[in-house]
Order: C-alpha cells, then sequence, then structure tokens
C-alpha cells in the first residue's frame, strides 16, 4: 500500500470533542501507521488523522512508487485546508533533495499556518546518511524563525538503539514505530515549565581576533542541568561551545556568525534560540 489516509476513534468519552491531530509522513512514518500498538499511543484522545504516503516529498513532485505518486506535503496541506487541524506532526523529509531543503521546509510550514494550524511537530531525520545531518540543522533553523513550530529530536532520541531501525537505518522494526510514537506522544502534551534560553539584550558579548574568548550561556525552566549543542550554523573558527554552555577559545578569523543554540534539560525537553556572535579585529 503506497498511500493511507487513516482516521483513528478517539479513545476520550469526554463530551468536548478531543483535537484534531494529523501526521503527515513518508515511508518512515508507515512504522507506526502500520503498527497497532503505536497508533495506539499515539492516538490515545486525541481526533488521530494518519496522511502517510510512500516516496512523499515536501515541495515539487513526489517520487514514483508502483505506478503512482503521493502529494506533496505542500499540496496535500492545500487541499486539506482547515479539516488539517490546530495540531500537526511532520514525520517528512527523507526523499527531499538537500540543496532544496530549507526553502522545502520554509514552503511546508507557512502552508501550514495558512491552513490555520497553530501547531507543528517535527520529527528530526535519523541521520543515518550523510544528508540529513545538515538537513537536520535546517529544521533547527527553520524552529527558530517559527514559534509555531517545535523539533522533536528522533535522530537523538534514537541513536543508541539500532534495534529501532532495519537495514537501511532509516525505516522501522516494530519496536521502533512504538518508540517513535512514543516520543512523538509525550511532545504533544505541552509542559507547564518549559526551558528556555536567556541572552543579554545586547546578545553575546563581542569576541577579539587572536585573544581567548569565554562565555557561558544560561536557561531558565525545566529540569537543570541543561545540555548544550550548537544544531544550526558553526560558531567562529577557534571557539567551541561545551556541553555545560560554556562558549570558549581563541577565534582565528575577523567576522560575525548566526548560530541556532540548543538548550537540553534533564528530562529531555529542549529550547532554542538564534544568537549572533561578532569577532573583531
Amino acid at each position: 500500500m503506497a498511500f493511507a489516509a487513516v482516521a483513528l476513534p478517539a479513545s476520550s468519552s469526554a463530551a468536548v470533542p478531543p483535537a484534531r491531530v494529523t501526521v503527515i509522513g513518508d515511508s518512515v512514518a508507515t512504522g507506526v501507521l502500520w503498527n497497532e500498538k503505536a497508533l495506539a499511543i499515539l492516538g490515545q484522545g486525541v481526533d488521530l488523522q494518519m496522511q502517510v504516503a510512500v516516496c512523499r516529498r515536501l515541495t515539487g513532485e513526489s517520487c514514483p512508487y508502483e505506478g503512482s505518486q503521493a502529494s506533496t506535503v505542500v499540496d496535500l496541506v492545500a487541499s486539506l485546508g482547515p479539516r488539517v487541524g490546530p495540531t500537526v506532526i511532520m514525520v517528512v523529509g527523507y526523499n527531499d533533495f538537500q540543496r532544496t531543503f530549507a526553502s522545502s521546509v520554509e514552503a511546508s510550514v507557512r502552508g501550514l499556518l495558512g491552513a490555520g494550524v497553530e501547531r507543528i511537530l517535527w520529527a528530526t531525520l535519523r541521520a543515518a546518511r550523510r544528508p540529513y545531518l545538515t538537513m537536520n540543522a535546517d529544521l533547527w533553523a527553520a524552529a527558530a524563525a517559527h514559534p509555531e513550530l517545535t523539533i522533536v529530536d528522533w535522530n537523538e532520541y534514537a541513536r543508541a538503539y539500532p534495534g529501532w531501525f532495519q537495514n537501511d537505518g532509516l525505516h522501522l522494526t516494530r519496536a521502533g514505530g512504538v518508540a517513535l510514537a512514543t516520543l512523538l506522544r509525550a511532545a504533544l502534551v505541552p509542559q507547564e515549565d518549559p526551558p528556555s534560553i536567556v541572552l543579554p539584550a545586547s546578545g553575546l558579548s563581542v569576541a577579539r581576533l587572536g585573544r581567548k574568548y569565554e562565555t557561558r550561556l544560561s536557561a531558565d525552566g525545566g529540569a537543570p542541568p541543561y545540555r548544550w549543542a550548537v544544531v544550526s550554523g558553526t560558531l567562529p573558527t577557534g571557539l567551541r561551545l561545551r556541553p555545560d554552555g560554556r562558549i570558549a577559545g581563541t577565534p582565528r578569523r575577523a567576522g560575525s556568525v548566526t548560530v541556532v543554540l540548543r538548550a537540553r534539560d534533564a528530562n529531555g525537553a529542549t529550547a532554542i534560540r538564534r544568537a549572533a556572535l561578532v569577532v573583531a579585529r
């Protein structure tokens, strides 16, 4: 089966209809669609709609599969309109091209927001192949620009569990489908006190070319301690962000860069923020 649009009955018996959650996916998402236990986990208490198709791409044309061709994300969202609902989970991107991925993500997000979507959860790509790390950086950058977009870091969550994947390292075993559904389900539940990154109003302090530099990042909320990373962009040559939040080193090139910083708390919740760092002569 190449295409599937499945509506699952909600398990909630409340008088108020449960909120609609639409999953838009490619063949990786079939690991949830064709997995009864995974569907039960993800669909608990929500009106779950599965819009999953093999070979789906974000924009342009999807790749052909067994004589048929899936609609792209942009075309699917345009056809669904407001029926897509307020919350959308994206498990898609594996068939897209690296060179156009950032613009395709932007077009997809804009299309979803234009259809009335209020919250987008996008699972990072399992980086079993080289382009996907760069493409994940594009996802983090998009989230820094759109507060409605939350990145669910499937790549990091699954890093130590090769048994969740088939031989290609991308498609899911039954255990992998359950694991992905469990992660997405946790992301659906809003946190009472999520972490947030705190930066001075003036931004990061200016570094000087050839001189030792050190500054410490800070975060509020969530469950300390936090682990820090640059998830999009690159710090100036000679500087490195340590997991404890210290940016340190001796810059070897003048100029300015913009990066996306991520803080992950002890419970796995993340905060991201775009930051600029200047290296002056």
